[in-house]
């Protein structure tokens, strides 16, 4: 009878990722003669069309441009939509239900869940307007530059956070409210809509910087384009 090896090449309870403990029985038993190459059987499962747990997919967005989803499957009711939009993320979208693992359910539900992840997006540029100092951005100076103010601070906390209608100016391209102001971005693209007048811009009240400024997301930015 043969004798068991005190010591073995790899330590007891050794973790593998995912595929790698297939992986290295594949190389053995390919280098031993057993067997012949054949795919490795978590690849083939996990990365099938039809039983995905990862995904990437194109999407649009309201405002007509086109973006990235990256689908994770956390659990049979819990998966996970990461956006990229202009260089940079949304806030992350959910489905709390059940979803087929087949790429054309996981592609409409990253679609439909664009909409989710940008909505999420204006209340929340909405709501970094009201800041006292910008939003941390890991690196530079956080304060704004006076020089470039155009309210006062009774003026700009009153009215962050708020939309209206500005002209741009030339050639400093400043921004000059000629409007009442809107509580809601919806509010100020139908006001836009009603008026007709494609010189006008909707923009928000921003209180760190203390002037009108053009919103990142907008759904009306479709709109315009075709003008």
């Amino acid at each position: 009878m043969s004798r068991i090896p005190r010591y073995t090449k790899y330590k007891r309870y050794t973790t593998f990722r995912p595929g790698e403990l297939e992986e290295l029985l594949k190389k053995t038993a390919l280098k031993n003669g057993a067997v012949a190459d054949v795919p490795n059987a978590w690849d083939v499962k996990h990365r099938s069309p039809l039983h995905l747990r990862w995904h990437n997919y194109c999407v649009t967005f309201p405002d007509g441009t086109t973006g990235t989803c990256h689908y994770t499957r956390q659990g049979p009711k819990w998966h996970i939509m990461k956006y990229e939009h202009g260089g940079g993320e949304l806030p992350l979208a959910y489905h709390m239900d059940t979803l087929s693992r087949d790429a054309a359910s996981i592609e409409a539900m990253c679609q439909e869940k664009a909409l989710v992840a940008f909505g999420y997006a204006i209340s929340q540029e909405q709501k970094d307007t009201k800041r006292v100092q910008p939003p941390w951005t890991g690196y530079g100076k956080r304060k704004a530059d006076p020089k470039t103010f155009q309210l006062s601070h009774e003026r700009a906390i009153a009215l962050a956070g708020k939309y209206a209608f500005c002209l741009k100016l030339c050639p400093s391209g400043r921004l000059i409210a000629v409007s009442g102001t809107f509580e809601t971005l919806d509010q100020a693209n139908a006001a836009w809509r009603e008026r007709g007048d494609s010189d006008l811009i909707v923009a928000i009240a921003v209180r760190w910087s203390r002037r009108w400024q053009i919103p990142r997301f907008n759904s009306l930015y479709a709109e315009q384009s075709t003008q």
